[in-house]
């Protein structure tokens, strides 16, 4: 390589490294939220569509209005709090777990957990419905599209198989847990408990009660000490999807009011479609700006 070449060379490389830099850098210091919107709920961050204020989120739904309480983020009005906001559609929270228990008198305490929302369905690749008891028929219900859905799973077991649990048992196949999977599409479910058995003495002194809950995959696993832990648990991690458009991708270009911003696509999901940003850019497909980046 003469010197002529190697300037060529040299400077082309520069330019390349410059050019680079100056993508990185656009996509860093872009702001996930509108502008002069607060970012965070403490810990949590909150991209638009999403806001703490009616201001800062997507014009005309509920859904994206956040409250922020002493650092803790929840939707809306609601009591559910949000624990992390994917941009790929994914909403972690906090949802109450159902318990059903026994006293020596007999008396029962039982409490449900429900969660009725229109806009969110819950995520049927994230999470699992699982039961924990030796006495338990646990039941799932809801509404798939306009149709009442309802499952469910029996759990079972004694005093010997109590005792033959390890700390680190860990089957959840109907023996002291049972679980199921999600269905596509499920929406304002309910969680119930009863007993298979109206004799409760069998199982009264080593497991009073019986749990049921939809969880997010991997955050629970069943062992011998789940009965105690769970007594003193009051919610575990679900995960919900949440959709910018309540249409098709079709539909929405065809009206040509998709709500995807520069560099982007549609996707559809399970509630209308997302936007994602295409291939070498990155960023919030749903900010004003766009997403950024080298396309080529």
């Amino acid at each position: 390589m003469n010197s002529k070449q190697f300037l060529i060379h040299l400077v082309s490389t520069l330019l390349s490294i410059a050019f680079a830099a100056k993508v990185t850098i656009a996509v860093e210091s872009q702001s996930i939220s509108l502008p002069g919107c607060p970012d965070h709920c403490g810990e949590i961050k909150v991209p638009y569509p999403f806001g703490i204020t009616q201001d800062c989120s997507f014009p005309g739904r509920r859904e994206f209005y956040l409250n922020c309480t002493q650092s803790s983020l929840f939707l809306n009005s609601s009591n559910i709090e949000i624990i992390n906001i994917s941009l790929d559609g994914e909403l972690s929270i906090k949802r109450f777990i159902g318990r059903d228990c026994y006293a020596k008198n007999g008396e029962r305490e039982n409490n449900r957990s429900w969660l009725s929302l229109k806009d969110h369905d819950v995520c049927s690749d994230r999470n699992t419905f699982m039961a924990v008891g030796c006495n338990t028929v646990a039941t799932i219900s809801g509404y798939r599209g306009d149709r009442e859905y309802d499952t469910g799973c029996i759990s079972t077991c004694d005093n010997m198989d109590f005792d033959n649990f390890t700390s680190n048992h860990q089957s959840c196949s109907g023996v002291g847990c049972c679980q199921i999977p999600i269905p596509d599409g499920l929406k304002s479910i309910t969680v119930s408990l009863s007993s298979y058995d109206k004799n409760r003495t069998f199982v009264y002194d080593f497991n009073p009660c019986s749990y049921a809950f939809v969880v997010e995959q991997g955050k629970f696993k069943f062992s011998k000490t789940s009965f105690r832990e769970l007594n003193h648990t009051d919610v575990l991690p679900m995960v919900l999807n949440w959709g910018i458009g309540k249409e098709s991708c079709d539909e929405a270009k065809k009206r040509d009011n998709s709500a995807c911003k520069g560099n982007t696509k549609c996707a559809n999901n399970s509630l209308g479609y997302l936007c994602q940003c295409l291939p070498g850019h990155e960023g919030n497909p749903y900010h004003p700006d766009g997403c950024q980046g080298d396309a080529s």
